[in-house]
């Protein structure tokens, strides 16, 4: 008992002595918890209460939880005569999964704000066994006045960094914690056993396509030194060579080129100008897991002008193609290429998911070649072309919306082509599904572009919010907070930009003027289901998340609100894929 107490005064003591002097000497206490209280000083921590915030929309069903579930349960079991809570945290220190022993463990995690859904990381709450795992990269016990904040000097926890066995990135933190009279060396041990277990689960429960992409990124990075990249439909990596030749920015949006690309053929040969002005090559091979496309895998190298790029001459007369207002490589192709036919004057088909952009992109770039007002769109209910096409003067760009719905051409087009001398471009979703007589005009075209969907242009998303609230609210103050910005780049928009476009009036409708919140978003932007949603399932979507803006984000009362379980409300929640 006395080493205990001496123990104790001596932190106390070297606590206070880095209060008073941040830089002082502090002998006989760990390296590891003089660190932690030097960073939690500087992220401003109250040492004398616990004030972390609570996360409501964690995902409570993740793979991480949902694999790590069996192992507490088993870990809970092996030390169920001590007092115990057996936590898991996501990679920023959230709590998922929290599983007491007694009732009274239980109450005193729920009295420290020690919680599912809580976050304790070190800049909210110090040291302590989940934030200090995740700001050391390694297992930690931490017992009693190790504790940074004084209402956690009582308790001691072993925690243990749970990584993904393909990437070796730390997914989470199991942590086990009880009162400092129940501690015992021998939890840091077991944590540290059921963390690897963890880990093996993770490997296990990896899907064959997933596996199928890191074991031809293992064997492609093996034979060669050049920069190698592959994405799936949950994974990127990249190694050291192609992260040290490209920053963080261009990383970021070759990435979501190669998922928008891995879907459009088996092979890949892409040459692509990042945000950063940087062009480079991308070749790989899209991998599969049966008849669905798993992920790529491609070989990057950077093309310089020695390596013969040929640059465009543009006679005197022919107005410059300003750089597209986007990030996204996809996007960036689809303009230069556009750019070029529009330019010759040659047919133009453009592809893409609807609501890309694929008409507006057409408008933009003949703007910037010809002028306004030369643009004619005929849509498939149009069934006078002529007269359409005749008013718009001399060689109009004349773009068949959606040619693939169609039916056949619009009677007299050949002809109202011919006499105003129009140039002509097409939309398509999927090109290969033309009428006959619309293939048959398709046939010779020799140019198309494929637009990426919004999804895959994340890096786009700030400045089109920013665009579309113009065009709506002109001369109006009319902007986002963060908080409903990153409520926007959660959302899966299968929609695309009509559909952000729908989301922004309704956000208008709610608040004319000033930053637009959260709660004046639309219910559909802070859900992201897998497909699309029949409208009974759309109408119980909108009702579960203004339920849970009603009461703050707390479940149990949008549960009682709603009259359904607090565990069919986590169901809906993970099956919709609810944020709010």
């Amino acid at each position: 008992m006395g080493d205990v107490l001496a123990r104790r005064r001596l932190l106390t003591s070297a606590l206070a002595r880095l209060h008073d002097r941040p830089d002082a000497d502090l002998p006989g206490i760990p390296g590891h918890v003089v660190a932690s209280w030097r960073r939690s000083l500087a992220h401003g921590v109250d040492p004398t209460t616990v004030s972390n915030l609570h996360h409501p929309d964690l995902d409570l069903d993740s793979r991480l939880a949902r694999c790590a579930r069996p192992v507490i349960e088993q870990l809970a079991e092996q030390i169920a005569g001590a007092p115990v809570c057996v936590v898991l945290t996501d990679d920023r220190a959230r709590l998922l999964v929290r599983l007491d022993t007694t009732s009274a463990i239980g109450r005193a995690a729920d009295d420290n704000r020690f919680a599912e859904g809580f976050g304790y990381d070190e800049g909210a709450v110090g040291t302590n066994g989940v934030g200090t795992v995740l700001e050391s990269g390694r297992s930690v016990h931490v017992v009693g006045a190790e504790h940074f904040v004084e209402p956690l000097q009582s308790y001691a926890c072993a925690g243990a960094p749970v990584r993904d066995p393909v990437t070796g990135r730390i997914e989470g933190v199991l942590d086990v914690s009880c009162r400092v009279e129940h501690s015992s060396p021998i939890l840091h041990s077991l944590v540290t056993s059921a963390a690897a277990r963890i880990q093996d689960a993770l490997l296990h429960e990896r899907d064959p396509g997933q596996r199928a992409v890191f074991d031809l990124y293992t064997r492609v990075d093996a034979r060669s030194r050049r920069p190698v990249l592959a994405v799936g439909r949950r994974m990127a990596l990249a190694n050291t060579a192609l992260q040290t030749l490209l920053d963080p920015a261009d990383l970021a949006a070759l990435q979501e080129h190669a998922r928008f690309r891995m879907h459009r053929g088996p092979d890949v040969d892409d040459r692509l100008d990042l945000p950063s002005g940087v062009r480079v090559r991308m070749r790989g091979t899209a991998v599969t897991d049966g008849s669905a496309v798993a992920g790529l895998v491609a070989v990057l190298s950077v093309l310089r002008e020695a390596d013969g790029i040929p640059i465009p001459r543009l006679a005197p007369d022919v107005r410059p193609v300003p750089d597209p207002a986007s990030t996204s490589p996809g996007w960036r192709t689809a303009w230069t290429a556009a750019a070029e036919a529009l330019r010759a004057g040659a047919p133009l088909l453009v592809v893409g998911e609807a609501g890309t952009g694929r008409r507006r992109l057409l408008a933009d770039l003949d703007r910037a070649l010809h002028g306004p007002g030369r643009v004619v769109e005929i849509g498939p209910a149009d069934t006078d072309p002529a007269t359409l096409i005749g008013s718009a003067g001399p060689s109009p760009l004349v773009v068949l919306v959606d040619v693939d719905r169609r039916p056949g051409l619009p009677t007299g087009l050949p002809g109202a082509l011919r006499a105003c001398r129009a140039r002509l471009a097409a939309t398509a979703v999927d090109g290969a599904r033309c009428a006959p007589a619309v293939a048959d005009l398709l046939a010779g075209f020799r140019h198309s572009v494929t637009v990426p969907p919004l999804r895959n242009r994340s890096g786009d998303l700030p400045s089109l919010v920013t665009a579309v609230l113009a065009d709506l609210a002109p001369g109006r103050d009319a902007r986002l907070s963060a908080d409903a910005l990153r409520t926007l780049a959660r959302h899966g928009w299968p929609g695309n930009v009509a559909e952000l476009r729908d989301a922004l009036d309704t956000a208008l409708r709610r608040r004319p003027v000033g930053a637009v919140e959260v709660g004046d978003l639309p219910e559909s932007c802070q859900s992201a289901p897998r497909g699309a949603l029949r409208p009974v399932d759309q109408a119980e979507r909108d009702a579960i998340v203004a339920a849970l803006r009603t009461t703050e984000g707390n479940r149990a009362a949008a549960a009682s609100v709603l009259g359904v379980a607090r565990s069919t409300l986590y169901r809906k929640i993970a099956q919709y894929r609810i944020t709010a």
